[in-house]
């Protein structure tokens, strides 16, 4: 016990000596996919692109080739589409913001420039949201379907290069498909969830005491 307590005080240091903030934005491109207890879809729904802002902290362990990433996230998401048989027209348009947690894997390097992997996941809540079906506008705060946190794993990859010693850009590409908003019961098979394509470009800023390198792999 007590070999165990002192590892995990000098793995905090080093933690703790190890920080990075980073800073990411870009546009995402997204979609819904709705099917009904029937199995009937909505085939007519285009996506939307959007923005989205993400920033927080980087945890570089002690191989620098993975990285535990904890941070905020404002992304936005929208979808349109019609039904000709009932000649409607329909669109969402909602804001989420989330709590992001995931980890990142440099695999590879030629000259300055280091390529990763990601995998993350966040944690959702409606800030505001509007459906429109023809001319009218609905809002989406307090409805069952949107009221509930929103689950949206994502894989990536990326390309980092160093513009400092102490600060690099990065550019990703991440996919990400949430959990479905509806609480399904045995009764109801309902299923509406988010698809994501997010293309941002981001910083990562050493901070004061930070014994790191993005030199180094």
């Amino acid at each position: 016990m007590k070999y165990c307590m002192y590892f995990m005080i000098l793995f905090a240091t080093h933690l703790g000596q190890s920080q990075l903030l980073y800073a990411e934005m870009g546009q995402s491109i997204s979609n819904f996919e709705y099917q009904n207890s029937a199995g009937g879809t909505l085939d007519n729904l285009q996506s939307a692109t959007n923005s989205f802002l993400g920033f927080g902290y980087t945890f570089q362990l002690p191989n620098d080739k993975l990285n535990i990433d904890v941070g905020l996230s404002y992304t936005n998401y929208g979808a349109k589409g019609s039904d000709e048989v009932l000649d409607n027209f329909f669109e969402w348009d909602v804001s989420y913001a989330g709590l992001q947690t995931g980890v990142t894997y440099y695999f590879a390097r030629s000259k300055e420039f280091k390529f990763f992997g990601t995998l993350n996941a966040s944690l959702e809540y409606l800030l505001r949201g509007t459906q429109t079906l023809n001319n009218q506008v609905f809002n989406l705060s307090g409805e069952d379907e949107f009221d509930n946190f929103l689950v949206v794993p994502r894989a990536g990859v990326g390309i980092q290069y160093p513009i400092s010693n102490k600060a690099a850009l990065y550019v990703q590409y991440q996919y990400g498909k949430s959990y479905s908003l509806v609480n399904s019961n045995p009764n109801d098979d309902e299923k509406l969830s988010i698809t994501t394509h997010n293309i941002g470009i981001g910083i990562t800023i050493q901070l004061p005491g930070c014994n790191c390198s993005f030199k180094n792999f």
